[in-house]
């Protein structure tokens, strides 16, 4: 039995719904290094790291790895933060692929189903000397929301780690809240 329209439009629903709460959680993470970037700038040791607040979010992973090489007021953090930040990099071409790619439906007579992504890909243009080399890939719903389940983690995570950071670098008038 083929997908109806109506079970077409859910798949289509669900998948946009999935793919929005993917983007939003890795935007909250990618906000709040930047907010440790630029609140680490009180501290003279991370000066080198501080100065710039790239839009890049490998850079922003590159600027706090290398704060947390040095000896310093997030010392006392990093067993927590690596992690987060090993999260946050493992999820950066999803997001990008899906905040950037373009987008198709694709369904089977046998009722699979996915969203096929494309995007212009700068990394492989550059390995590869084609400037019109792509990534692609498809997510079928369940990767979707496996996707969502594990960047929203990230986030829940994120948030709580830099409420602590937050009270143990006297910045507590800043704390994000969590919600319940």
């Amino acid at each position: 039995m083929a997908l109806g329209i109506e079970e077409i439009q859910a798949i289509i629903t669900a998948g946009t719904e999935h793919r929005g709460w993917i983007a939003n959680s890795f935007a909250q993470v990618e906000f709040l290094l930047g907010d440790l970037i630029v609140r680490c700038r009180a501290f003279p040791e991370y000066a080198e790291h501080t100065q710039t607040v790239s839009h890049s979010a490998s850079k922003r992973i590159a600027k706090v790895r290398a704060m947390l090489a040095i000896e310093g007021p997030l010392s006392p953090f990093a067993a927590a933060l690596e992690p987060l930040l090993d999260g946050f990099a493992a999820n950066q071409e999803v997001r990008n692929l899906l905040a950037h790619g373009y987008c198709e439906f694709h369904h089977t007579p046998t009722d699979d189903a996915g969203f096929y992504f494309r995007k212009f890909d700068r990394a492989k243009a550059e390995e590869t000397g084609n400037d019109a080399a792509l990534l692609e890939k498809t997510f079928r719903l369940i990767d979707l929301e496996y996707h969502r389940v594990q960047m929203i983690a990230l986030a829940d995570s994120a948030m709580d780690l830099v409420s602590n950071l937050h009270v143990g670098l006297g910045w507590a008038d800043a704390v994000p809240q969590p919600l319940a």
